[in-house]
């Protein structure tokens, strides 16, 4: 017996041998998922955390939610997001040892190696398409997809029948050229040759178009906003920052959605009719078509579009309307100059009527501006001004409002609807910016300097060595 004496003693030594591998291999193994496990949830909690971060103001003002990665400063880049994230990283691996007041051991030991921003979608990407997507979004979670058939319609009409474009004016000066070739010279008594002056009613409206007192028929002068911007320091004037576009598949809005964002821009920004209130641009509605750089220019560029519009809309009416020609007719023949010259009548009763419809579309903006609406084809009994009131241009006062048609936010609409989008875009972050960078803290805020979402790569390293490496892809999604 004595020969096998320890034969469980060796036995054993073996076995624990095996059993202590294969239990530390066990502890090690679960001490490297608990690091990766421990490394996935304050991840998350660090981004999300970095999230929350937004803009307070954009949000307040815009309903946009984005980060600036400047925080405030006038230079803004990844460094700054990444050391917040790499701060929250740190702040949740010691939150044992900051609330527990004993001394403990912690285990694994974790420790952010380094937090990386490998792509971003800023909000000044694709000209404002990326945030334009965000817009579309907040407004399908608050309206769903609305009607807009009237605006459609009516924009549709503008475009088909060229009411903005430059025919009505084109046409008015080929017809004054020809009524100034017509040969009006006579011989009188004495066998002097002299020329007969047309006296065309028209003229006196003609020689007001595009003039400032037109602008003081149709408003008070006095109460209207002469702010100004410095707009080389804005977007759509500066060289700005173009970041990765859209991210998680996002896609560029479709026509029908677009629909949605010039409703979220009349929604979210100020005009005429209609003040925002703290807005830096009082008529910010006008500065996003007309892009001048104070509000009264703006104003009296959207004027005249309005005019340009309505006098092709009106001009389409009273050549349609048998009664209204025959004044037009009757007025040129009273003029000496057609009584000498037949050839005229057909050209001065076409600058009457060219007048007729610039006067009546003068009376339709004063409507406008005055809170009235003005339908986008007239009809005899939407018509105002009579041909005497016409040709002294004496506008109604307002008060001879038509109770349907379109509002002048709602030409507005009609206006945004024919813009080109990458333009309006540009404008409408250029507006952001003016107004963010009144408040406390953003005085160099800048929108191409903001992001809605980026990607992040993290490294953790643990007290045994062990790394964990995760990639996150985050933002304000819908």
């Amino acid at each position: 017996m004595k020969g096998f004496q320890g034969e469980i003693t060796v036995f054993l030594s073996l076995v624990l041998t095996v059993l202590l591998s294969l239990l530390f291999t066990v502890i090690e193994t679960a001490k490297n998922n608990g690091a990766d496990f421990q490394t996935e949830c304050v991840s998350d909690m660090a981004l999300q955390s970095a999230l929350a971060e937004y803009n307070r103001e954009v949000l307040e003002q815009y309903e946009l939610l984005l980060i600036d990665l400047g925080y405030g400063r006038e230079e803004g880049s990844y460094g700054l997001l990444e050391e917040h994230v790499r701060n929250y990283m740190q702040d949740n691996f010691q939150t044992e040892t900051r609330l527990i007041p004993v001394k403990i051991r912690d285990l694994l030991s974790l420790d952010t190696e380094y937090v990386t921003i490998s792509e971003a979608s800023g909000a000044a990407d694709l000209s404002g398409m990326v945030l334009e997507r965000k817009a579309v979004e907040y407004m399908l979670d608050r309206y769903g997809i609305s009607d807009f058939q009237k605006i459609c319609s009516a924009s549709a009409a503008v475009e088909r029948e060229g009411f903005l474009g430059s025919a009505m004016e084109e046409k008015r000066l080929e017809n004054e050229r020809k009524i100034d070739e017509v040969d009006t010279t006579v011989e009188d008594e004495e066998g002097d040759r002299h020329r007969v002056p047309v006296h065309n009613p028209a003229d006196g409206i003609n020689s007001k178009r595009g003039s400032m007192g037109i602008l003081k028929i149709i408003t008070e002068k006095e109460g209207i906003s002469e702010q100004e911007a410095n707009l080389s320091s804005c977007l759509s004037h500066r060289n700005h920052i173009e970041r990765d576009g859209f991210l998680q598949g996002e896609q560029v809005v479709s026509d029908t959605e677009d629909l949605l964002f010039q409703n979220y821009l009349i929604e979210t920004c100020g005009h005429y009719t209609k003040k925002k209130e703290g807005a830096f641009l009082s008529y910010q509605m006008e500065y996003i078509l007309s892009g001048k750089s104070s509000d009264l220019e703006n104003l009296r560029s959207v004027v005249n579009r309005l005019l340009i519009l309505r006098e092709a809309a009106n001009f389409v009416y009273l050549l349609c309307d048998t009664d209204k020609k025959a004044e037009a007719e009757a007025l040129a023949m009273t003029l000496s100059a057609v009584v000498l010259f037949p050839e005229l009548k057909d050209l001065v009763k076409l600058s009457i009527l060219i007048g007729w419809a610039y006067a009546e579309s003068v009376n339709d903006a004063k409507i406008l501006l005055e809170g009235g609406k003005v339908p986008l084809l007239k009809s005899s009994e939407s018509w105002c001004l009579s041909l005497q009131d016409a040709m002294k241009l004496k506008v109604c006062d307002g008060k001879k409002q038509n109770s349907s048609g379109f509002s002048y936010e709602e030409y507005l609409h009609l206006l945004l609807a024919v813009m080109d989008r990458e333009e309006r875009n540009l404008r409408f972050m250029d507006l952001i910016e003016m107004d963010i960078r009144q408040t406390p803290g953003n005085k160099a805020f800048c929108i191409d300097h903001c992001i809605f979402s980026f990607t992040a790569e993290i490294a953790v390293r643990a007290g045994n060595g062990h790394r964990s490496v995760i990639k996150r892809t985050v933002g304000y999604y819908k």
